[in-house]
């Protein structure tokens, strides 16, 4: 896989971020840990939980 060229170094936790370049559903991320964050949905919704994902994955939402 390649890395999707919207993803950005310094991610911090509270910023918005899809799970992939071509996504439409935006999180939040809530917890950093290493190469990893802990990621939530900024839309509440039954059955919606956080969820971990690779920071690399990870890219920032443009405001």
């Amino acid at each position: 896989m390649t890395e999707n060229p919207g993803t950005r170094a310094g991610l911090n936790v509270g910023d918005k971020v899809k799970v992939h370049a071509e996504g439409t559903s935006v999180f939040t991320i809530v917890i950093i840990d290493g190469d990893e964050a802990l990621i939530e949905s900024v839309l509440p919704a039954l059955g919606t939980y956080p969820f971990h994902c690779k920071l690399e994955r990870l890219v920032p939402v443009e405001s």
